[in-house]
Parts: structure tokens; sequence; C-alpha cells
């Protein structure tokens, strides 16, 4: 991970984030279904523990499974 970013689920609500990059393959192809890729900017809605980071991408709240949010590196906008 570069200086500077974190992972989307260590993100917490209300942070406005920049996708860095996917992690691999096949996460970057499930979050492009999300129509998440590199640049596109997140706000995180409410991270649950243990559960998904809900975050809000061109006025539609997108849920996103803990395992895929710690393959996404982001940082702050």
């Amino acid at each position: 991970m570069a200086t500077g970013t974190l992972t989307l689920s260590d993100a917490k609500q209300g942070q406005k984030l920049m996708v860095v990059k996917t992690i691999g393959e096949e996460i970057t192809m499930q979050a492009l279904r999300f129509g998440i890729s590199q640049g596109a900017e997140l706000t995180v809605e409410k991270s649950i523990k243990g559960g998904p980071v809900i975050v809000v991408r061109n006025h539609l709240e997108i849920a996103i499974g803990r395992a895929l949010a710690e393959a996404i590196e982001v940082e702050y906008v």
C-alpha cells in the first residue's frame, strides 16, 4: 500500500475518498460491476463492523462486502 492510502474497509463514516487501485483482476471486475474503478470518488455512508461498507457514488448507495473493501485502496479527497 502506498503512503497516504488506506483500504476502503479502514475508512470511517463521512469520509470522502478516491479509489487509487484495486488489488487483483477478480477484485477489479467485481468493483467495476458496482461502477467503482481507479479515480472514482466515494463517500462512506456507514461502515458496519465485520460487515459491509456502505458508500455513495453518483447519488447511489452501494453496500460493498468487507473482503472486497479490504482489496480496494483509497486516498482522502
